[in-house]
C-alpha cells in the first residue's frame, strides 16, 4: 500500500475524528469573526474585554487537556474523543442561544453568564479534542507516511477556520447588517448542531487505538506506568473504591507525568508558540483589525480563502518532505519564517489596509505560506516527545497550555499592545516565532547533551534530521534511543 493509501485509509476509518476537528476549529475562529458583534451585544463595546471573553476558553483547555487525556489514557482515546465532541457540541450551540443585554439589564447578565461558562465548557472539551485526535492518528497511522497522516489535522482545522470566516460572511450578505447586529449573529454558532451530531454519532463506531490496547495489554492491570500510584489510592481510600481512589490515582498520574516527563512538557509548550500566535493573533485578529481598519468585506474574504486553501494545499508537500528529510527541517524553516516575516507582513497591512493587493499578499499569501511550515504538522513535534502511556495526557497539558499561553491571549495582547507601540502586533508576532525556534534549537542540543534525560521522539527512531543517504523508511527500522 502506497502513502496516498495510507493516508486514505485513515480519511476512511476516522473521518468522525476529523469532522470533530473541523468543528473544534470553527467554533474557536466563529467568535472572532463575530467579535464586532458579541463586543456591542455583551462586553458595552468594549474589544479588549470581548478578547478577554475569547481567552477565558483558553484558560480551561489545559484543565480539560489533562482531565480528558488521563481519562483516554486510563479508557482509551475512544472514551475522551467521544466526551470531547459531546461538549464541544452542547458548548457552541449554546453560545448562539443565550440572552444577551439586548433583551434587557437582567437577562444580559445572566446571558454574559452563561456565555462565558459555556466557553469554559468548550475550552475543557476541545483542551481534550486535540490530545486524543493526534495521539489518535499517530498511533493508527502508518509510520513511513506519519507526517502526511498527521497533516489532515492541520488540513482540517484550516477547513474549521474557513468555514467559520464563510459563515459569518454569508450569514451577514444574507440578512443585512442591521439583522446581523440585531440577532442573526447567532446563526453561525447554532449551525454548528449538524456537523456535531454527526461526527458524535460516527465516533462511537471507531475503533480503538491498537497500539494502546497492546501496550495495555502488556503491562496489564497492576503496572507501574499505566496504574502508576494505585497504592497511594489504595492507601487513601482504606477498603473503599470509590471516587476518592479514583481521585488520588489521577493526581498521582499527573505527578507522574510532570516528574517524569518536564523536560517534554516544556518543549511542548514553547513549539506551540510560533503557530498559536499566528492563528489567533495574526489570522483572527488580524482579521477583526483590517475590518476595522477600512478593508473591505470582500478583501477580507479573498484573503482568508486564498491563506486556508494555500495552507490546506502545501499540507501534503510539508507532510511528504518531513517524512522524507525529517520534520527538524521543517520545524526549523517555519520558526525561522515566522521571526522574519512576522513584523513586516503586519506592518504593510497596517500601512495600506484599504489596498487589496497589499492584504492579498501578506495577509493570504505571506500568512499562508509561513502557517504551512509552522502549523500544518507541528502536532507531531509535541506527540513524538511522550511515550505511549502518558502520550493522552502529556500531549493534552502541554500543547493546550501553549496554546492558552500564546494563542488564547494574543489577540488581546495584540490590541493591548497598539497603545504601547504601533508595531506591537508585528513585534509580537515575530517574537513567538523566535520562542518556538528558541525552543526547538535548545530540544536538540538537550537531547545530544543528554541533559534532562529527554527524548524528543518516541514513534519514529530518526524523525527529525535524516543523514544524507538515508531515507525515513529505513532509519525507522532501527531500534535504539531517537537520533537527530
Amino acid at each position: 500500500m502506497g502513502s496516498a493509501a495510507d493516508v486514505g485509509q485513515v480519511v476512511k476509518v476516522y473521518w468522525a475524528l476529523l469532522l470533530g476537528n473541523i468543528l473544534e476549529w470553527y467554533e474557536f475562529a466563529i467568535f472572532s469573526f463575530l467579535e464586532p458583534y458579541l463586543e456591542v451585544q455583551f462586553f458595552n463595546g468594549s474589544a479588549i474585554s470581548t478578547w478577554l471573553g475569547f481567552a477565558c476558553t483558553f484558560a480551561a483547555r489545559p484543565f480539560g487537556g489533562i482531565v480528558l487525556g488521563l481519562l483516554g489514557d486510563i479508557f482509551g482515546r475512544k472514551v475522551s474523543t467521544f466526551l470531547s465532541i459531546c461538549g464541544m457540541v452542547i458548548g457552541t450551540v449554546g453560545q448562539g442561544l443565550v440572552p444577551s443585554y439586548q433583551s434587557g439589564e437582567v437577562a444580559g447578565t445572566i446571558g454574559l453568564v452563561l456565555l462565558v461558562a459555556l466557553r469554559l465548557l468548550q475550552g475543557i472539551c476541545t483542551g481534550g479534542e486535540i490530545a486524543a485526535v493526534s495521539t489518535y492518528i499517530t498511533e493508527v497511522g502508518p509510520k513511513r507516511s506519519l507526517a502526511r497522516s498527521m497533516a489532515l489535522i492541520g488540513i482540517t482545522a484550516n477547513i474549521g477556520f474557513l468555514l467559520a470566516q464563510c459563515a459569518s460572511y454569508l450569514t451577514r450578505e444574507a440578512v443585512g447588517a442591521s439583522a446581523m447586529e440585531s440577532w442573526a449573529w447567532r446563526i453561525p454558532f447554532v449551525i454548528a448542531v449538524i456537523p456535531g451530531v454527526i461526527a458524535t454519532a460516527g465516533r462511537r463506531c471507531v475503533p480503538e487505538s491498537q497500539v494502546f490496547l497492546d501496550a495495555k495489554t502488556q503491562t496489564g492491570a497492576t503496572s507501574d506506568v499505566f496504574d502508576v500510584g494505585s497504592e497511594s489510592a489504595d492507601a487513601n481510600s482504606g477498603d473503599s473504591a470509590g471516587s476518592q481512589g479514583a481521585a488520588s490515582q489521577a493526581v498521582a498520574r499527573i505527578k507522574h507525568l510532570v516528574k517524569s516527563q518536564w523536560p517534554s512538557l516544556l518543549v511542548g509548550i514553547g513549539s506551540v508558540a510560533g503557530a498559536a500566535v499566528l492563528q489567533y493573533g495574526g489570522f483572527l485578529w488580524g482579521n477583526v483589525f483590517l475590518k476595522k481598519h477600512g478593508t473591505t468585506p470582500d478583501s477580507l474574504i479573498a484573503a482568508g480563502i486564498t491563506a486556508r486553501m494555500l495552507a490546506a494545499v502545501l499540507a501534503p508537500l510539508v507532510g511528504w518532505l518531513a517524512d522524507t528529510v525529517g520534520v527538524g527541517w521543517i520545524q526549523l524553516a517555519g520558526t525561522f519564517a515566522l521571526t522574519l516575516g512576522g513584523l513586516p507582513l503586519f506592518l504593510v497591512q497596517k500601512w495600506m489596509p484599504e489596498s487589496f493587493g497589499v492584504v492579498m499578499a501578506a495577509y493570504g499569501v505571506g500568512y499562508g505560506i509561513i502557517f504551512a511550515l509552522v502549523g500544518m504538522i507541528f502536532f507531531l513535534v509535541v506527540v513524538e516527545l511522550f511515550p505511549v502511556e502518558v502520550r493522552n495526557a502529556g500531549v493534552g497539558l502541554s500543547y493546550n497550555i501553549g496554546l492558552c499561553v500564546f494563542g488564547g491571549f494574543a489577540p488581546t495582547l495584540f490590541q493591548a499592545s497598539l497603545s504601547w507601540t504601533p508595531w506591537g502586533p508585528g513585534w509580537l508576532m515575530s517574537c513567538a516565532g523566535l520562542a518556538s525556534l528558541v525552543t526547538f534549537l535548545a530540544s536538540i542540543w538537550l537531547q545530544s547533551t543528554g541533559k534532562g534525560n529527554l527524548q524528543l521522539a518516541h514513534i519514529r527512531p530518526d524523525p527529525y534530521f535524516v543523514l544524507p543517504g538515508r531515507t525515513m523508511s529505513s532509519a525507522q527500522t532501527q531500534s535504539g534511543p531517537a537520533k537527530v
